[in-house]
């Protein structure tokens, strides 16, 4: 659906307000989700936690900061978490994010893709600045990833950094000069992305942001002794359909969690750089910045 005719939708989580924001600054932070629920998701979480402590190196699954330990556990992000634990299957689906999803992205809305970024405390890695819709580019742009704040989050625990309004300006290439992807935009692709004007995007525990798929962003490591585990679920329109390999299919991928099936695709005018061709696998955005520092 477009712009107008999404907005034409009657409101269910977000104000009117909030969802014009988003469509004119590229992101928007609230505090929805209860207490009963965070309280199950991080209890889960915690179980998974535990079980990765007798991991040695990234699966597929976990992935694992250098220096990860039984002792010292340290997670970068565990994927596929709708089919780690039915509880986040039932969140998907279930919870008022999904209304959340249906705001800003229209009435009929798939699910895509749930995992969870720890940013472990005492140096949790950056991300660099990158826009997400080059990662995996669909028929239009009615995609988002959703960030559940499981626990608080401040300023100290490298949040989420948007620039607003760049996602009315181009997309840029993830590559380098030699045709190497990087999961990242270059600095020198950078120099008028007024990235000086971003925004920390931080609330309590239940608040949840949601940035343009393609505004600009990135976020600082965490220096603080506290990690910041953020649950991201991403959802696209029904009539978005995807060109690639989805980076973390799961059996519950392209469940319909609002509305119904399209009848027809939704094809937006665009010219961008394809990603590479995830058919045999994806790691992780991490791996993929770091393999090129």
């Amino acid at each position: 659906m477009r712009e107008k005719d999404i907005l034409s939708e009657p409101a269910r989580v977000l104000t009117q307000e909030e969802r014009e924001a988003f469509f004119r600054e590229g992101y928007v932070v609230k505090k929805i989700i209860s207490d009963d629920w965070l309280q199950k998701l991080n209890n889960a979480l915690e179980k998974l936690i535990e079980k990765s402590k007798t991991l040695e190196k990234s699966d597929g699954i976990y992935d694992l900061e250098p220096g990860h330990t039984t002792e010292n556990p340290r997670l970068r992000r565990i994927a596929f978490m709708d089919e780690q634990d039915p509880v986040f299957h039932e969140f998907q689906r279930d919870s008022n994010l999904a209304d959340m999803a249906a705001d800003i992205l229209g009435p009929n809305v798939r699910f895509r893709e749930n995992m969870i970024n720890i940013k472990w405390a005492g140096g949790g890695q950056e991300v660099k600045w990158h826009q997400d819709f080059p990662f995996y580019p669909l028929t239009n742009r009615a995609v988002g990833q959703f960030l559940v704040c499981l626990d608080d989050v401040g300023p100290e625990q490298g949040p989420l950094q948007v620039v607003p309004g760049s996602h009315k300006g181009p997309l840029y290439e993830h590559y380098d000069k030699n045709d190497n992807w990087l999961g990242y935009i270059e600095d020198d692709k950078l120099k008028d992305a007024k990235l000086d004007t971003a925004v920390d995007l931080i609330g309590p525990a239940g608040t949840v942001s949601v940035h343009h798929c393609c505004a600009l962003h990135a976020s600082r490591p965490n220096f603080s002794p506290k990690g910041r585990p953020i649950l991201i679920i991403t959802y696209a329109a029904c009539d978005a359909y995807p060109y690639t390999a989805v980076t973390y299919p799961t059996k519950n991928y392209g469940e319909v969690v609002r509305g119904q099936e399209a009848k027809y695709c939704h094809h937006e005018a665009m010219d961008m750089r394809l990603p590479p061709d995830w058919s045999d696998g994806y790691t992780s955005i991490f791996e993929h910045q770091e393999e090129k520092n």
